[in-house]
Parts: structure tokens; sequence; C-alpha cells
């Protein structure tokens, strides 16, 4: 595993990304001398299925959300207010 300093590595990002993905080199990124990340080839199959799984985590966490606010709405409306209503005046 190869170190290599920020500023290196700015200057140098696109033979580190095609060393990694071609000869699946690793690096350990520095900071003023001291490791603060790596870079590591990944096992593509298994970050895409990752991948797809966080999406699916986050549209249903996005649906979770929308159902209270919606059930926060609906509690908080006033009985004797038609939702056309407001839309019309919304509109006028």
């Amino acid at each position: 595993m190869s170190l290599i300093g920020v500023r290196e590595l700015r200057n140098q990002i696109s033979d580190v990304i095609r060393r990694v993905r071609q000869e699946r080199a690793e690096y350990v990124i520095t900071y003023q001398g001291r490791p603060v990340a790596m870079i590591l080839p990944l096992d593509v199959e298994q970050a895409e299925r990752e991948m797809v799984q966080a999406g699916k985590k986050a549209v249903l966490g996005n649906w979770e959300r929308y159902e209270r606010l919606a059930d926060e709405i609906r509690r908080a409306w006033p009985v004797d207010l038609a939702t056309q209503d407001v839309v019309d005046a919304i509109r006028r």
C-alpha cells in the first residue's frame, strides 16, 4: 500500500485512479504526514448492490417522511376549510 500526500494526490489524481482501476493499487492518503483516508479498489458487484440498497432505503425513508407530514397536515387542517377553496384562492 502506497502513501500519498494530499498535494501529490491533487496533482496526480488521474494516474492514481487509473492505477487503482487497472492494477488494483491501494493508497493511504496523508495530510501533514498523518494518514487521513484510503483509496482502495472496489468489488464492483458488491458496490452496485450496496448502491441499490442505499437508494431503496432513501426512497422508503422519504416516503415515510411524506406520510408523517401528510398526517400532521391532516390533523391540523381546519374542519370547516375545504381543500378546493384553498387551491382556488391560491390560483386567484
